[in-house]
């Protein structure tokens, strides 16, 4: 079906409220057709879950158009629905007569979901592909709003509760070893950074982070790290890099685990309707604590990753090991591994308010140099796959309700290696900023 547009009709209110868009068939009545003119009456009468239903009434019945998708994420919008909002106005983005409007309401719904960044973003890609000097001028409205809103300082803070199916010593189970035994444990993080220097060149900025774990029973693997940093930040516009260098500190039940010394490089370019890719290079020097010296040397890790239309993000990091290693007498453990991993993230569809994430990965690990026990040497050769879901609810402003499960599997050549585990945690957590 032919549908006529009134655009500069639509321009003129989208600051203020996210309206539909009407439609006429070009002659006969096609199917879907009718179900989308009861959709619009509904909307233009405050019926937002009845425009709803007859405009998907309209996509079940075969029409599929700009205006059906724009109408559909602007429902979903005005019913809080923000995630299916952003998925219609995403695949509008798609065409590039409807691009830049699309790219203002992804702006708009990103707003609402508290993601200042990529509401910049959408607003900015309004602003340079709109032909249009009315949108053109909402766009630059709404920019400057986020900037004079944006908090010198901002902060992350969050309380949990959890199971864990089998406790270590790090995240990195399949260097340190695991326990082999399960418990519930709490957990807090708090995480700030304040902006030093600002100016249109680029700003300092200071970070700082705490993250503690106690468990009930198992309390020699409980955790406390640090973290202390200074970067410099810059943003063009399509591309945004940070330079930093950062000082983690890892205690296990009190006695410190390691301590890291790191260089952190990323960049972030921004590409056509929405996609983007990101890229990082962290080169870290390691000193281990007392009973874990093997653990010093030099870690390096290369990342890149892509973010498509439909909010699927898709990566892959090497990671290249050079530590002290173990050396037990006539006995020899490598802790030197290089790995390949390869990781796909994607935003999921809203359910009852829960705005879920999934992640799945599968890594590869080859030790450079073989084990040595009992007059055998064998090379380690690791397979781990993982799988990780995270959902989130917005409570009372600023604070969040969310639940974090995973579970990750790694498979040796050598046996002993071979490990299991499932974690579950609850807990709310707040974004502040000042």
């Amino acid at each position: 079906m032919r549908v006529f547009i009134r655009i500069s009709r639509l321009v003129v209110l989208v600051s203020l409220v996210l309206c539909v868009v009407t439609g006429r068939a070009a002659r006969a009545a096609t199917p879907g057709a009718q179900a989308f003119e009861q959709g619009v009456q509904a909307f233009r009468a405050g019926n937002y879950q009845g425009a709803l239903q007859s405009f998907l009434d309209a996509r079940q019945a075969g029409l599929d158009t700009p205006g059906l998708r724009y109408d559909l994420g602007a429902t979903y919008y005005r019913l809080g629905r923000y995630a299916e909002a952003e998925r219609e106005f995403q695949a509008l983005a798609r065409d590039p007569r409807w691009a830049p409007l699309a790219h203002y309401n992804l702006g708009l719904t990103a707003q609402r979901m508290a993601r200042e960044p990529q509401a910049t973003e959408h607003f900015e890609q309004a602003h340079r592909t709109t032909t249009d000097p009315n949108l053109r001028a909402l766009a630059a409205t709404a920019l400057e709003r986020l900037a004079r809103a944006a908090p010198r300082t901002s902060a992350l803070v969050s309380l949990a509760g959890g199971y864990d199916s089998n406790v270590t010593l790090s995240q990195d189970a399949a260097t340190v070893g695991a326990s082999h035994q399960s418990d519930s444990f709490v957990e807090t993080l708090a995480a700030v950074s304040r902006r030093l220097t600002e100016s249109t060149a680029g700003s300092w900025v200071a970070h700082g982070g705490l993250v503690v774990r106690k468990y009930r029973d198992l309390d020699q693997f409980d955790l406390a790290g640090l973290r202390a940093g200074l970067s410099y930040e810059t943003d063009s516009g399509r591309l945004q890099t940070s330079v930093g260098g950062y000082f983690d500190t890892v205690y296990i039940g009190g006695d410190r685990l390691e301590r890291i010394a790191m260089v952190d490089a990323q960049a972030r370019g921004r590409l056509d309707a929405g996609r983007e890719l990101r890229g990082r290079y962290q080169l870290g020097r390691i000193a281990g604590g007392g009973g874990f010296e093997y653990l010093g040397g030099w870690q390096q890790r290369l990342s890149a990753d892509a973010l498509g239309s439909a909010f699927v993000r898709v990566g892959y990091q090497l990671e290249l090991n050079n530590r002290r290693d173990l050396q037990q007498q006539a006995d020899f453990f490598s802790a030197s591994p290089t790995r390949h991993s390869l990781f796909a993230t994607v935003a999921l569809r809203e359910l009852g308010g829960w705005q879920p994430e999934a992640r799945g990965e599968y890594r590869v690990s080859r030790y450079n140099d073989p084990d040595r026990q009992n007059g055998l040497e064998v090379t380690r050769n690791d397979h781990r796959y993982g799988f990780a879901l995270r959902a989130s609810r917005p409570l009372s402003a600023p604070w969040r309700a969310f639940v974090d499960t995973s579970y990750y599997r790694d498979e040796s050549n050598l046996d002993t290696y071979d490990y299991s585990r499932y974690q579950l945690m609850v807990g709310i957590e707040a974004v502040l900023g000042k």
